[in-house]
């Protein structure tokens, strides 16, 4: 009797070169910041224009000096869970027939569109940083121009990458109907779970969504992301907050 395949892992989806990257392109802006702080003047950039100019200056503080790297690690969280809620869908409804193959090539290439976005945020993030340094400190003026396309560079690279990733999928799940494999079999709510008719909490059910898209308040991921979630728009308009 012959044994089935063993369920792939989350860590079998993680490239740990690019996840070593990734994790120095968050910490070395702040390390970097966190170096420059003390001969930062009073008085910092807050917002550029769409020209690389400085729209508002603000007093030099936690929110104006570090509110972008934060962003960047918040958005990272978000990508990452993200990435993790789809290999979770994948284990409550696992592939099982040959028609799959196209099932099993839309969700990688849906792990690779979230690693793509997290590569543009940790380019384009990055730059954007230590624009506060560059357009504060005299001494690295020149770097402005450098900061300003690396960025720019980043965000045409990353519109490109999404609309390419995005074409394959759009092909893939084309394909999916010929075969038959987009008929999704419903994944059946367990109503002895469902409070409310909107609240289905479930520890027992790996995935965060069900049917209907009701998320799983019994799964912790799902708080944890709705948390990151929150806190982006928290962190864009902090430095205004003060």
């Amino acid at each position: 009797m012959s044994t089935p395949p063993p369920q792939p892992q989350f860590r079998d989806y993680i490239n740990l070169p690019f996840e070593v990257l990734i994790a120095i392109s968050a910490v070395l802006p702040i390390l970097v910041l966190i170096y420059f702080y003390p001969t930062l003047p009073e008085r910092v950039p807050e917002y550029l224009n769409l020209h690389g100019e400085v729209e508002v200056w603000g007093r030099k503080g936690f929110a104006s000096v570090f509110r972008l790297p934060l962003m960047a690690i918040d958005l990272q969280m978000l990508c990452l869970l993200t990435k993790y809620g789809l290999w979770k869908g994948k284990v409550a409804q696992p592939f099982e027939d040959t028609k799959d193959i196209y099932k099993e090539e839309s969700f990688k290439l849906s792990l690779s569109l979230m690693d793509w976005f997290r590569a543009f945020i940790a380019i384009k993030l990055g730059a954007s940083s230590l624009e506060v340094i560059v357009f504060s400190i005299e001494r690295f003026h020149f770097l402005t121009t450098a900061t300003r396309v690396t960025s720019w560079a980043a965000s045409i690279l990353g519109v490109v990458g999404a609309g390419f990733y995005s074409c394959r999928l759009l092909m893939v799940n084309r394909k999916l109907k010929p075969a038959g494999a987009d008929a999704k079999v419903p994944r059946q709510t367990d109503k002895s779970h469902l409070h409310g008719g909107i609240f289905y909490y479930n520890p027992a059910d790996p995935s965060w969504f069900t049917d209907k898209y009701l998320p799983n308040f019994g799964n912790g991921w799902i708080y944890v992301f709705f948390a990151c979630l929150f806190c982006l728009p928290l962190l864009m308009f902090w430095p205004l907050l003060n």
